[in-house]
């Protein structure tokens, strides 16, 4: 006799796999969609739910998922879950039980904060000195004035190979597989000084290695530095500068580029470009942020509290 958690495997990890099969989206998605709905399958097993109901969705949703991820995460979750439940409903295995499920407003935070014109030009000042020291130093230095100047994300970074560089109406650039895509389809331009930088770094290493910045030691030929390695490195050099807090990262570079470009004229649509984000809110939340720092309000108020009759 199948038992009930059995069955609950049974039924809904066929559905979900049957599901998965047509999707029609890249590799990395499809990757995210089976991930999200394999988590809720465990959800239904562990809470012995054979047959879930509407009210089963929403209490997933607000009695389980917003207490363990972001909103922006618990917003994912409710779009792939409609999307399987009319899947499901359009092949007569369920009816719609996603129709009472709403939408999360997702809450635009940073986890990372930007670094100062006086911090970034401190922390290059020490990478440069550091460079001196070892080809995985200049290394470093190289791949932070390339996040700075660029906005790049780590993963961008780790991917990037020496074919990537090119030109483009006489400009030099940089191809990258940006998040979310499976292809180098998008890039960022070089300024002549960062070119040169990363054109004597490959010099300096000498080999035919593919990766544009590479891991340099004995058991670590022809290998990407992988983003981890960005992150903690970076890291490092934040705290030999006396920056030494979780709201200062590697992403903190990224932040740091759409900021300094916002402050001297550039348009939030072209830091949108830059960056790469699908959608204009997203880069309207480094205006805000901007706009908040210039903001000085309490002290107006303060003063009027303290004039003298």
């Amino acid at each position: 006799m199948v038992s009930l958690i059995e069955e609950i495997e049974v039924e809904t990890s066929k559905l979900v796999e049957e599901f998965i099969a047509t999707l029609d989206l890249s590799y990395n998605t499809v990757i995210s969609y089976a991930g999200i709905l394999k988590r809720y399958v465990c959800y239904l097993n562990e809470h012995k739910i054979n047959h879930p109901k509407e009210a089963d969705l929403v209490k997933y949703k607000n009695n389980y998922l917003k207490k363990k991820v972001r909103s922006a995460t618990v917003q994912k979750y409710v779009v792939v879950l409609r999307k399987f439940y009319r899947w499901c409903y359009r092949h007569g295995y369920y009816g719609d039980i996603s129709q009472g499920l709403t939408g999360e407003k997702i809450v635009p935070t940073f986890k990372r904060e930007a670094l100062t014109i006086e911090t970034v030009k401190k922390l290059l000042h020490k990478a440069k000195l550091r460079a001196k020291k070892s080809l995985n130093n200049f290394r470093d230095y190289v791949i932070i004035r390339l996040i700075i100047v660029t906005g790049l994300r780590t993963i961008e970074v780790s991917r990037a190979n020496v074919e990537d560089l090119g030109k483009l109406n006489g400009i030099d650039v940089l191809y990258i597989q940006g998040k979310g895509h499976d292809d180098k389809d998008s890039y960022v331009k070089l300024p002549k000084d960062l070119r040169d930088l990363i054109d004597e770094y490959i010099r300096k290493r000498n080999t035919e290695d593919e990766a544009l910045f590479s891991n340099h030691g004995p058991h670590s030929v022809n290998s990407h530095i992988d983003s981890k390695t960005i992150s903690l490195n970076v890291k490092n050099l934040l705290r030999a500068i006396g920056v030494d807090s979780i709201k200062y990262t590697a992403h903190s570079l990224r932040h740091t580029c759409a900021t300094l470009a916002l402050k001297n004229g550039c348009s939030i649509q072209e830091v949108q470009m830059l960056l790469r984000h699908k959608s204009l809110t997203t880069t309207t939340i480094y205006a805000h942020n901007i706009e908040r720092e210039d903001n000085n309000a309490e002290f107006v108020v303060d003063r009027l509290l303290n004039k003298k009759r």
